[in-house]
């Protein structure tokens, strides 16, 4: 739809109608308009077609080369029975061999696009705990008074009224 709109903004333009009255027409700005027929006049077969705006490089790209060490270094670790394996040990490692490796969090981001990372098993990451569990906000003191948080001198306290 949209190259179509541009086809014909163009086809129009070669007709002799004027740029104002065509781009308003087509409910577009001067800009739009005067893109599209300049990529027209440059002589590409495919003119009208949008281009990737992706970089053609990434110098800061990690080689394949690299890539491969860590990974190596990686599997070498949790070959040992009580080596660490994150992404400091990785790099103490590599360092220990004369590599110049990038940060920590490009080799665990390397780990993480290779399906390294592993869940801790033994000691599994707990979600938010609230403070004050729904439970505690309504018991009663042996004494007969009701117990409810509180904010006193800069932290959170439990008072019995």
């Amino acid at each position: 739809m949209e190259q179509e709109l541009r086809k014909q903004a163009v086809e129009r333009y070669l007709k002799g109608e004027s740029p104002k009255s065509i781009y308003n027409d087509l409910n577009r700005s001067k800009n739009w308009f005067f893109k599209w027929l300049k990529r027209y006049q440059s002589g590409e077969t495919n003119w009208y077609e949008d281009k990737s705006r992706a970089p053609l490089k990434r110098p800061k790209a990690i080689s394949d080369a690299d890539r491969k060490r860590i990974i190596e270094t990686r599997l070498h670790l949790e070959s040992q029975k009580y080596a660490q394996t994150g992404p400091s040990a990785i790099k103490w490692e590599l360092t220990k061999a004369g590599c110049q490796l990038p940060s920590d969090s490009t080799i665990k981001r390397v780990l993480r696009q290779e399906g390294l990372i592993k869940k801790n098993a033994i000691r599994p990451q707990r979600g938010r705990v609230s403070l004050f569990q729904g439970s505690l906000r309504h018991k009663q003191h042996p004494s007969g008074r009701s117990r409810r948080p509180a904010l006193h001198q800069g932290r959170w306290q439990i008072l019995f009224l």
